[in-house]
């Protein structure tokens, strides 16, 4: 999934606890699932070298396209093409919900971490409104759709080529399960109730099935609210979770 381009001008909601939370001094960042890189140029401020990772080869195009200056990498999480223990500080907001293999992820994302570094996660928890998921809930009445096999002029069924991967949640006790013994966490926040979720499933709706990409439309009134609502602590019942940990090791 691309960057949404609000996050071009304006760095607020996971963006903003994300960058905040790139050490000082960061020689060299690693962003995994950059997307379109609208973040990823942000955190030019925050570290003197700076690589951007994403699955999609069509996102890094865009990137370099508007980006000329960053350096993006076309891969999967699950295999980075990158040495051990290379960067100082790894990067990766709302993206390990959407890979294969969410361990081999996390294991690659601390192989290539220095000992030592710092790395920055966030994700939907879920909590008390994870029902509310616009990925899961826009998509659901698809799915039901293609499991009718309902047919269609000219042979096969309605929505034959639909396919749909249900958006993981993360609590936190999960999280520190995938880390494991390997890193020493720093700090956790866990944000946004009702609103944040409700905001999304607002674009989500606009985008599924009025053809109003979320990407490419500045919905920003929705991603201010949104991102008032991350700041607020919840705890358990919140939407969205971020950790910041240091993976254990001497430098």
């Amino acid at each position: 999934m691309s960057t949404p381009v609000t996050y071009r001008d304006l760095l607020i909601d996971r963006y903003r606890l994300v960058h905040d939370w790139v050490p000082p001094g960061t020689r060299r960042l690693l962003d995994v699932g950059c997307g379109n890189a609208h973040f990823t140029k942000w955190l030019r401020d925050r570290a003197d070298e700076v690589v951007g990772v994403d699955h999609n080869p069509r996102n890094c195009r865009a990137g370099h396209r508007e980006y000329p200056g960053l350096h993006l990498a076309a891969s999967a999480g699950e295999h980075l093409p990158f040495v051990s223990d290379y960067f100082d500080c790894v990067t990766c907001s709302d993206t390990l919900e959407h890979t294969d293999d969410d361990q081999a992820t996390v294991d690659e994302l601390l192989r290539v971490l220095k000992p030592g570094g710092t790395l920055v996660l966030t994700m939907p928890q879920g909590g008390l409104f994870g029902w509310m998921d616009a990925e899961n809930l826009v998509n659901y009445p698809f799915v039901l759709v293609k499991a009718l096999r309902i047919p269609k002029a000219g042979g096969g069924h309605r929505l034959d080529n639909f396919h749909f991967r249900p958006h993981r949640h993360y609590p936190l006790g999960k999280v520190l399960r995938l880390l494991g013994d390997r890193v020493e966490v720093e700090e956790v926040r866990r944000g946004g109730l009702f609103l944040y979720p409700f905001c999304y499933l607002i674009e989500k709706c606009f985008e599924s099935f009025l053809g109003r990409d979320l990407c490419k439309i500045d919905y920003r009134f929705l991603r201010v609210v949104r991102a008032w609502d991350f700041k607020l602590p919840f705890g358990p019942l919140a939407f969205n979770v971020a950790v910041r940990v240091r993976k254990r090791g001497k430098a």
